[in-house]
């Protein structure tokens, strides 16, 4: 919202500056037009802020989402740890009697 705000003030002021440079010389339609031009900078601006406020806004979402997921990840391997041990130890007598196969 904060962007919005800003980009509508800036987008005015620019739009203002634009209708006072084009008009300089001619006062016979100078305050519509400024006021035109000015409403139409301010727009232009407002959108801009809206889109800035909506990247802003997934970058926080997606920065908010990484804990989560280092979190679930962290679960994860712990549990494939201990299958991991688990199968070792029940692979190890079958490895020993295929090794004393070989060997004999």
């Amino acid at each position: 919202m904060k962007k919005l705000l800003i980009g509508a003030l800036v987008g005015g002021a620019v739009g203002a500056g634009v209708a006072a440079m084009k008009g300089s010389g001619d006062d016979t339609e100078g305050s519509s037009s400024l006021v035109t031009t000015a409403a139409g900078g301010a727009a232009a601006g407002a959108f801009v802020g809206v889109l800035l406020d909506r990247r802003a806004r997934k970058a926080a979402e997606a920065a908010a989402a990484v804990p989560v997921v280092v979190a679930y990840a962290k679960k994860v391997s712990d549990a494939a740890s201990s299958v991991a041990g688990q199968a070792v130890e029940t692979a190890r007598p079958l490895v020993e009697q295929a090794k004393e196969r070989i060997a004999a």
